[in-house]
């Protein structure tokens, strides 16, 4: 499928979301299966690790909801609001799926235990939480408990993948901010449950190269302009830094072997995975296919790929029959739309 040439503001942020949910449901069935030991995926599939049917999104999509939501309530950054969205989807299925929380990640378990019993509870539409017995908190003591949290838990160790698979709306919310803004709000979104630097900067990374895609509209940068970009930005990261500065030119990263790929739940595997499947393919369906199949936490590196490859094709771009075959796809579509409004809301504002 050739690139459209043209595609809307709207089109790219909605595209984004979709395209998080659509790549996470494909990717589920087949997560924690080794890579060459299942059929090949094409289309949604029965979920066995958890028995769900078939078009179910996991915690990958509820947590890009959970954060898109609070742009959507707040209108700006709120890590208050966003902690509150993410423990009432894990306490009371808050935008889950099957209206239960029934995947976590072990990091994004601990910190949000941490937060749950510090921090008041809020009431949601789709939630039946109730408020805890915490009064409203300041900013300042918000930023002595990320302090205390980050002294338990910002260490290398804690690099998983579970602040990059939800971090798309910071690059669709601050698409016309510098990228001196979009890394901030990565880095301080990322550090609610994942403080070490290399899950802010490679969440940082990716909003980037999503917001580019954005402010491109409504032409489409070609795949050499958005790997120029990846490669504009400095990793701090020694990891990161090392991984990616062996990709000197576009060729390097599309033509890598399948088998030099890993799509584990580290979380530089996760995005150098997510972005060999963008960079080595010419459609939203080829690329979701490709980096599906990899296995292992193949919902996430799904979702990963799902944001940028969404916001870069569009959302006409997504397979009819995979938007339509999402199970709640009016609790996706309704947050795309919303989403979107706000961020036309602020960018008339910042004019």
């Amino acid at each position: 499928m050739a690139t459209d040439a043209s595609v809307t503001l709207e089109s790219r942020i909605k595209g984004a979301i979709h395209g998080v949910a659509v790549g996470d449901a494909l990717g589920g069935p087949v997560e924690f299966q080794r890579r060459g030991t299942f059929g090949k995926v094409t289309g949604y599939q029965m979920n066995m690790n958890f028995n769900l049917p078939p078009g179910c999104w996991t915690d990958d999509t509820s947590m890009t909801l959970c954060l898109a939501q609070s742009f959507i309530t707040a209108r700006t950054f709120s890590a208050l609001d966003q902690l509150q969205n993410y423990i009432a989807w894990h306490k009371s299925g808050y935008l889950s799926v099957s209206d239960y929380c029934f995947d976590i990640g072990n990091l994004t378990l601990q910190t949000l235990g941490y937060w749950n019993s510090r921090l008041p509870r809020k009431n949601t539409n789709e939630s039946s939480s109730s408020h805890s017995d915490h009064g409203p908190i300041s900013d300042e003591a918000l930023a002595t408990l990320q302090t205390n949290l980050n002294k338990n838990f910002k260490r290398s160790i804690f690099c998983g993948n579970g602040s990059l698979m939800r971090t798309v709306p910071i690059g669709l919310f601050y698409f016309s901010s510098s990228p001196e803004e979009i890394t901030k709000y990565s880095h301080l979104a990322s550090e609610l449950t994942h403080p070490y630097p290399t899950n802010g900067e490679a969440c940082a990374a990716y909003c980037i190269l999503v917001a580019y895609t954005l402010s491109s509209s409504p032409n489409t940068p070609s795949k050499q302009d958005m790997f120029a970009k990846f490669k504009e930005f400095q990793f701090d990261d020694p990891t990161l830094k090392s991984r990616f500065e062996t990709y000197d030119t576009l060729a390097d990263i599309r033509d890598r072997p399948e088998k030099n790929i890993s799509s584990s739940g580290y979380v530089v595997n996760s995005l150098e995975a997510a972005l060999w499947a963008f960079f080595s393919t010419d459609s939203y369906q080829e690329g979701c296919i490709r980096v599906v199949n990899l296995g292992d936490d193949a919902d996430t590196v799904g979702a990963i790929y799902g944001g940028l490859a969404g916001a870069y094709y569009g959302l006409d771009a997504i397979p009819a029959d995979w938007k339509e075959g999402l199970v709640k796809k009016e609790v996706v579509g309704r947050i795309a739309d919303e989403l979107y409004q706000v961020i036309i809301e602020r960018e008339q504002q910042n004019q």
